[in-house]
């Protein structure tokens, strides 16, 4: 594979830097200007670089009304007032207006548990079935133990994948070069933690859009190197299924968490990725099968 510039990978560490400052800044301003600032380019330039890397434009709207259609989906008790201010809009009827123009449906009409089909994409998650409530309300007897624990704050290094559906070859090879990055550095794979952490839902962002970040927990004091970024990421309560099985597997347990765990908890998601957390490493399993932990960060109602 052919190695990546140092402007190439400059540029890439200040976009991640711009994504998680969207992220962490949800009410705050994110005019292309204000984020052109965070990444130390001029609005025109890092416009046209941002959509070079991620493959969409400098789209706060859309991030917003991502991160509030995943608020209502898991918590039924939250007006859509409520989602709205949560997430930046500064009234419910501007959030009302973006909403049914970005996926086709008023924020009322939608039941909170259809799938979201974008009317730009008509995005379907084809093969995994789509589970009925009857069906997940007899997972927790029969198949799912869920716990609650807490993340201690951590450093971790992470190389993101971008358009991760389209080739699972892509989400491979970006495992790879993170483990041959922290061996190379003297790190004992046995000694880390591997985290997949998806930046995106599925069922609200287009597939093409969605983003992957393979993660090793490191040492407080490495740095960023060539396409390598790090983060310090916070401490964090998350709840959690244990999963040995295939992607579907993994599926059904994330859609057990979302659409029927969280609802009926005292919790709500936390303004954090989900994310896989490997009791084995996938290269050992062969890529069919995963011993993973499926967990969503939380925090109480």
């Amino acid at each position: 594979m052919p190695q990546s510039s140092p402007q190439t990978n400059l540029y890439l560490h200040r976009t991640n830097v711009v994504i998680q400052h969207i992220r962490e800044n949800l009410t705050e301003d994110l005019s292309l200007g204000a984020l052109a600032q965070v990444a130390g380019f001029s609005p025109f330039h890092f416009h046209r670089l941002f959509k070079s890397i991620t493959g969409e434009t400098v789209a706060d709207t859309v991030m917003r009304l991502e991160r509030a259609a995943a608020l209502l989906r898991a918590s039924p008790g939250l007006s859509i007032t409520e989602a709205a201010f949560e997430c930046g809009f500064q009234s419910a009827p501007v959030f009302s207006r973006a909403f049914k123009k970005y996926f086709g449906l008023s924020a009322r009409r939608w039941d909170r548990q259809s799938l979201l089909q974008n009317s730009k994409n008509g995005q379907v998650l084809e093969g995994f079935p789509r589970y009925t409530l009857e069906s997940l309300s007899g997972l927790a007897k029969n198949e799912f133990d869920v716990s609650i624990r807490t993340l201690p704050a951590q450093r971790l290094a992470y190389i993101r994948v971008y358009d991760s559906y389209s080739q699972f070859s892509r989400v491979v090879e970006a495992y790879e070069r993170l483990i041959g990055w922290y061996s190379g550095r003297g790190g004992k794979v046995a000694q880390t933690t591997l985290y997949g952490m998806s930046q995106d839902d599925p069922e609200v962002t287009p597939l093409h859009l969605c983003r992957f970040d393979w993660c090793l927990q490191v040492p407080d004091h490495w740095k960023a190197e060539g396409e390598v970024s790090v983060i310090d990421f916070p401490e964090c309560q998350v709840v959690a299924i244990r999963c040995v099985g295939d992607l579907r597997k993994e599926d059904k347990a994330l859609q057990y968490l979302f659409r029927y765990w969280l609802p009926r908890s005292r919790y709500q998601p936390a303004n954090l990725p989900s994310m896989e957390i490997y009791h084995r490493q996938p290269a050992e399993l062969g890529w069919e099968t995963f011993d993973i932990d499926c967990a969503v960060p939380i925090v109480a109602l």
